[in-house]
């Protein structure tokens, strides 16, 4: 028959009341009244004991999960099941809230094998029924308590440190998020200042600095073409130079997005066409759409579909030393900056240009060495560059290559 009995001592020995502890809860876990009837003399330390007696495990489980129990002394052979079994449940590792309970296992025979599992199980000590006494028994018990205080005390001291632990995780997580925060801002304030350092850089090395000591030609073009690709990003570019008196032959370019087969003759055909219309006006070409586009080439302008096109002459006294030409898709617009640089570059290329003829010119043989006659054979026909006159079957003079100077 399954039961429960409640037994509670009310003794009034001073002893008893002496200390300030509250009553210690405990179970027995045994139809046997042997025990229960031991402990209401029982005065472990002083501390009053709570005796709560449960005939099954089942009683047993239900009484340990509704409320608090500080000992549970269990009869290893219940009608229902092992007394270690609940034994072993009560050993594992308490909740926060559900403190844990010091067990202890009371068998009817002085037994090594029960005593070993007992201990396995977590028993905190093994009692024999028939030789246990009252004084034993108070042994026992104040033993057993005073572990289950320290264990629990021990308990409550990790779990203080567990939560301290969490806040001091919560706040290095939160130092780390802040000092991630700081080294992002530093990052981004050095790169604002080396991008303003840059500025500060370009704006004071201009293409004029650049071009300013040069005295060969092939270096101003490669170092325009340069400046200008820096200044627009990817793009396709081209100088053009006169090799005649409306003829332009191609004296370097830089190749963004056309195949090698087809630049040769896009940019011959931009010599041909484009270079000789552009080469007579003073302003900036800027051609957005294929409208515009055919408007200004003519017949032509299927070679620069869907291209926005920049365009302008070098000139110096009404001349044009020197076209310039840059295109790329039109998805890819050409920001007002680099419209501005190249109405920049314009007079500068030019004096560039002109100060290179006028250096040739000062140091160009003198014609009293030559034959007066104008026919002769041996009297060169130099132009305005200082150089025999190019025409558009002979060799380019700035490289084998007749496309220019690749950069």
């Amino acid at each position: 028959m399954v039961w429960e009995k409640a037994l509670n001592d009310s003794t009034t020995d001073p002893a008893a009341n002496a200390p300030s502890r509250r009553p210690a809860r405990v179970l027995v876990v045994d139809r046997d009244t042997r025990v229960p009837a031991l402990l209401r003399d029982c005065r472990p330390d002083g501390q009053t004991l709570d005796i709560i007696q449960a005939g099954s495990l089942a009683v047993a489980r239900d009484l340990i999960d509704k409320q608090r129990i500080d000992l549970a002394i269990i009869e290893p052979a219940m009608p229902d099941g092992d007394g270690y079994e609940l034994a072993a449940e009560l050993a594992d590792a308490p909740s926060p809230s559900k403190p844990a309970v010091a067990t202890l296992i009371a068998g009817s025979t002085a037994d090594f094998d029960a005593a070993r599992k007992a201990l396995a199980a977590g028993a905190a000590d093994f009692l024999v029924k028939p030789e246990l006494t009252s004084n034993e028994l108070t042994d026992r018990l104040a033993h057993t308590l005073a572990k289950q205080r320290k264990d629990a005390k021990l308990a409550r001291r990790v779990r203080r440190l567990k939560k301290l632990c969490k806040r001091l995780n919560d706040a290095r997580l939160e130092v780390a998020g802040q000092v991630d925060t700081l080294c992002n801002d530093l990052v981004t304030a050095y790169q604002e200042l080396a991008v303003q350092m840059k500025g500060v850089v370009d704006e004071t090395r201009t293409v004029e600095d650049v071009l300013s000591d040069e005295l060969d030609l092939e270096q101003v073009i490669r170092k325009t073409l340069e400046w200008l690709v820096g200044q627009s990003g990817p793009s396709n570019a081209a100088v053009f130079l006169p090799c005649s008196m409306d003829e332009f032959s191609l004296g370097g370019y830089v190749n963004h997005d056309c195949t090698a087969e087809s630049a040769d003759m896009l940019l011959q055909h931009l010599a041909d066409v484009l270079a000789p219309k552009v080469a007579d006006r003073d302003q900036l070409i800027h051609l957005k759409d294929n409208a515009s586009i055919e408007q200004w080439i003519g017949d032509d302008a299927a070679y620069l579909a869907d291209s926005e096109v920049l365009a302008f002459a070098a000139r110096t006294d009404d001349e044009s030393l020197a076209v310039i030409a840059l295109f790329r898709d039109v998805e890819t617009p050409y920001p007002d900056e680099v419209v501005q640089a190249c109405r920049a570059l314009a007079p500068i290329l030019g004096e560039t240009l002109s100060r290179l003829i006028r250096i040739h010119h000062r140091h160009l043989p003198d014609p009293a060495l030559f034959d007066t006659d104008p026919t002769h054979p041996t009297q060169p026909d130099y132009d305005d560059w200082g150089s025999v006159d190019w025409s558009g079957d002979d060799e380019l003079p700035f490289d084998e290559d007749d496309g220019g100077l690749p950069l």
